[in-house]
């Protein structure tokens, strides 16, 4: 028999002691373990919602890891019993779970004691929300305004988590005929898709390798005319969605030139309404983790969406980089805010010093494990930076065809120029046209039949077969370099367009 009084023994309408909702959770939690319906998805709501927010769903941190054994069963494929759930606790639990399950009802039954449940939980969220907002505004007076929105916002998802969670649930099931929207991709890179809505994307590299250079240039492409240098990045934003950027590192005057950079890489001689743009340099980690989700909501709903956000700094929203707890759970809000606001997040974050590739701690891990695109900045000895990306969850971008930049003098800025494959392309081009003047110069005529001109081409210095001589015609042929006058004899193209002289014989 059940020993232990549930809610529904109360009278209509009285308020639950602390000490009955205790002996509600350990009876909940015990009748869980012991008649689990064998699909998880026929859990009640309440049930449900209990076992999807533990361990903090329950006031007894007992109770919350014996639920969250329990997801984890859920999520691992296994039958939920006394047996799996007790495997994944600590031993110093199990003699606690042999209490709970000799006291147990059906599940039918413990879901109105569940609902209580719910509700004190709820109630304890609210107020651990403010009482963490009043100890960040006796620290921070200041940070009044920003301090009340995120508070608004956090009270705002606590309601909204209260009862629909098993909705949400719901509508996240594989289905064959519930086929989702393909997103439209945010941004281009060399014309290859690198930053789509409700995704992360990582951009790395050693200090003043010219990051800022490259996120500018990324938002400069959301508004520039044609014409504009944007590195190789191109964008539309057809609905004037905002464009946030979050700026943790330069000082407020260098903040200043760089969006000033950004409008005249774009062309153009004001930035649009809709790019906001922030300097947050000097704030406490708390306090950008806070802005982060404050700003977003925001601008989404001043300009109607969000088209991107950038973060230029994510590794100063932590207290430590080598964190995990701390990195992980910063890392699922901004993914978690990318698919809210159906929108990309763009994360700067350096390299170690010792590395040309590993990122800044956990976070920097984590960031690349979660991210579809890893952009990566390499600087030469000649200051030209690479942008190229070789963990991406598409299309790589290989080193040798990444776009290029340097600093230009004239312009006052960086410039894009040529990639290598580029430079390797225009080099090859330069010696099948020195080697088709050579052959013409050492036949001392204009024109040649095809077989002259192979035969004369075996004559060209570096040139030492008849096929190698046949792969150069077929080469020039291609580029145009060579062609067939009017009786099908081979001549230099400028020949064909202009009175050219020939080499000195």
């Amino acid at each position: 028999m059940h020993d232990m009084p549930l809610s529904r023994s109360r009278g209509q309408g009285s308020t639950p002691t602390p000490s009955s909702l205790a002996e509600d959770e350990a009876v909940v939690t015990g009748s869980l373990v012991v008649d689990f319906p064998v699909y998880p998805d026929q859990l009640p709501t309440h049930l449900l919602q209990l076992v999807n927010n533990a361990p903090e769903s329950c006031d007894d941190l007992r109770n919350g890891e014996i639920l969250a054994s329990i997801r984890q069963c859920i999520a691992a494929g296994e039958k939920v019993n006394f047996v799996t759930v007790r495997h994944r606790l600590k031993v110093t639990s199990h003699e606690y779970l042999s209490l709970l399950v000799k006291n147990t009802l059906p599940i039918s039954v413990v879901e109105s004691a569940a609902k209580q449940l719910c509700a004190a939980y709820q109630v304890r969220r609210t107020k651990t929300i403010l009482r963490e907002a009043l100890a960040s505004l006796e620290q921070s007076p200041s940070m009044l305004s920003t301090i009340t929105k995120s508070v608004c916002i956090s009270l705002e998802d606590a309601v909204n988590d209260a009862g629909g969670l098993p909705d949400r649930l719901a509508a996240r099931i594989y289905s064959p005929t519930a086929i989702p929207i393909e997103p439209m991709p945010r941004f281009f890179l060399g014309g290859i898709q690198i930053c789509t809505p409700g995704n992360l994307t990582v951009v790395s590299s050693q200090a003043k390798a010219g990051k800022s250079t490259n996120i500018n240039a990324m938002i400069a492409s959301t508004f520039a005319v044609p014409g504009a240098d944007c590195l190789g990045y191109t964008s539309e934003n057809p609905h004037g969605h905002a464009v946030l950027h979050i700026d943790t590192e330069q000082c407020r005057y260098d903040h200043w030139e760089g969006v000033q950079r950004v409008i005249r890489r774009a062309k153009v001689k004001v930035a649009p309404p809709w790019f906001r743009s922030y300097c947050l340099t000097g704030f406490r980690p708390a306090e950008i983790r806070v802005a982060i989700p404050t700003l977003t909501k925001l601008a989404a709903k001043q300009f109607g969406g969000i088209h991107s956000v950038f973060v230029d700094g994510i590794a100063d929203a932590t207290e430590d980089v080598n964190d995990p707890a701390e990195s992980n759970s910063i890392v699922n809000e901004i993914h978690a805010l990318a698919i809210e606001f159906e929108c990309p997040i763009i994360n700067i974050i350096h390299t170690n010093p010792a590395s040309d590739f590993k990122t800044r701690g956990h976070l920097g891990s984590q960031l690349e494990r979660k991210s579809e695109t890893n952009l990566r900045l390499e600087k030469d000895n000649n200051g030209v930076t690479i942008i190229f990306a070789d963990k991406n969850r598409r299309a790589p971008i290989h080193k040798d065809a990444g776009p290029r930049f340097a600093w230009c003098q004239e312009a006052a800025m960086h410039i894009s120029v040529a990639t290598a494959c580029g430079m390797k392309a225009s080099a090859k081009l330069d010696e099948l046209r020195e080697q088709c003047h050579e052959a013409f110069r050492l036949a001392e005529k204009p024109a040649l039949s095809w077989t002259d001109l192979v035969q004369t081409l075996t004559r060209v210095p570096g040139v030492h077969s008849k096929r190698t001589a046949e792969r150069i015609h077929m080469g020039a042929k291609r580029e145009g370099i060579i062609s067939k006058n009017l009786i099908g004899h081979w001549e230099l193209s400028a020949n064909r367009q202009t009175t050219a002289k020939l080499p000195p014989m």
